[in-house]
């Protein structure tokens, strides 16, 4: 967000720069100043977006830049304005130079103020990202998922799985087209989970299907590192080629007449802050080289995105929802006592009301459950039943849960996630 509105004024400022009116109101060295400082901003705008996650001072200072950045516009665009019923007129009329003493007055305190946050972000230690057109398609390693399931044990999605199943085993297996599951969730309700689960089927096995594929795509859809993604789960052995055109043939190659599983896990739709999701024009490219498979052959594709459902799914999208109470506190107290504790009845008690406010979502059971592992008294239950944290206006039940989790971990633990 803030990075599209830098880029808006960016080009809003380069474009007074070229403008006849900048140099009679002897606002270009202004301008130049100006821009310089936004791109210093910028270029550290991607890591003070991950850092406002976890640090205040970040969250106010990228506040405080938006509402500059929102003057600054204001600004420019009354100078272009201005600029264009100058035109055919003397720029030397009382008005005019009173209009230019005005906003060079604005300029200047408008580059101060942008001096004043390019110093302050100097003390965040923001580290230089890189470009929209350098970032890489890999996925990040904490976003990564595998078909392995980690769970001991997975609560209240046996229905979930013999709906999936089926589908995969009798509803689509004489189709001669690609038939594409979406599973669509919360995040945090147990897409990848669910998933993982009917991947791991007996019945899913190399008996009904002749390969089957896990891919985690997350925010970057690449067409390109999917099928390579492809290509090395099946030759168990690296992509190297660099041609798109002999990757496509590679993998239509090696799905020639097999009948596959595919799983697209953690798919992201295509909108203004995350240019590099998916689009119809990516999955159309895709689907035509995955059309090579035999009858039969399926895609399940996990997302919080129904407009991902309605882009790649060939069948209603199934739609996954919270855990039950019970549920959820099963899975709390998997994680809270484990095998190995004692179930304390002040404890168990208090553990329920705080599983409740999960919101059935597995994530914050999870979370919650883990911190709750290294606390043995009651007091400190209570702490986390009744933190103010429960409060805080959100959208998503998860949030507060993961937030408590944080709250509660060591100085030291808490740097692994500023970076």
């Amino acid at each position: 967000m803030t990075d599209a509105l830098l880029g808006v004024a960016f080009e809003n400022l380069m474009s007074q720069l070229q403008n006849e009116f900048s140099t009679i109101s002897r606002i270009s060295s202004k301008a130049h100043k100006l821009s310089t400082n936004l791109d210093l901003i910028k270029a550290v705008l991607e890591d003070a977006e991950k850092k406002q996650l976890t640090n205040r001072s970040v969250k106010v200072w990228l506040q405080q830049l938006k509402d500059a950045v929102y003057v600054l516009d204001d600004i420019l665009d009354e100078c272009s304005i201005k600029s264009k019923r100058l035109k055919g007129s003397s720029a030397f009329k009382p008005k005019n130079i009173i209009f230019r003493h005005n906003i060079g007055n604005k300029l200047k305190d408008i580059t101060s103020r942008f001096d004043e946050i390019a110093d302050r972000k100097n003390k965040f230690l923001l580290q230089e990202g890189v470009t929209a057109k350098e970032m890489t398609v890999e996925v990040a390693e904490w976003r990564q998922t595998s078909s392995i399931i980690a769970e001991p044990k997975v609560y209240g999605r046996e229905d979930d799985k013999e709906k999936i199943v089926e589908f995969l085993l009798n509803q689509v297996r004489d189709s001669n087209s690609l038939s594409v599951y979406p599973i669509v969730g919360l995040g945090g309700v147990g897409k990848t989970t669910l998933t993982q689960l009917v991947y791991s089927d007996p019945r899913v096995s190399t008996t009904n299907f002749h390969t089957k594929i896990w891919v985690c795509v997350s925010e970057v859809f690449s067409v390109k590192r999917i099928l390579c993604s492809i290509i090395e789960s099946i030759d168990r052995q690296k992509c190297d080629a660099l041609d798109l055109d002999v990757i496509q043939r590679k993998v239509q190659e090696l799905l020639h007449g097999k009948r596959f599983l595919l799983v697209l896990d953690d798919v992201w739709n295509k909108n203004e802050e995350l240019k590099f999701g998916l689009s119809q024009e990516k999955w159309n490219q895709l689907k035509s080289v995955l059309s090579r498979g035999s009858k039969g052959s399926s895609c399940l594709v996990s997302t919080r995105d129904v407009v991902v459902a309605s882009i790649m799914g060939t069948c209603h999208a199934h739609h996954l929802y919270g855990l039950s109470e019970n549920e959820c506190w099963l899975l709390f107290k998997q994680y809270a006592f484990g095998h190995d504790r004692e179930e304390q009845v002040e404890l168990v008690e208090i553990g329920k009301e705080i599983a409740k406010k999960c919101g059935g979502l597995p994530l914050a059971a999870q979370a919650l459950g883990g911190l709750m592992r290294s606390r043995s008294t009651e007091k400190e239950w209570l702490e986390i039943k009744e933190s103010r944290l429960w409060d805080s206006p959100t959208d998503n039940d998860v949030l507060p849960a993961l937030t408590l989790s944080y709250s509660y971990l060591t100085r030291t633990l808490k740097q692994c996630f500023t970076f």
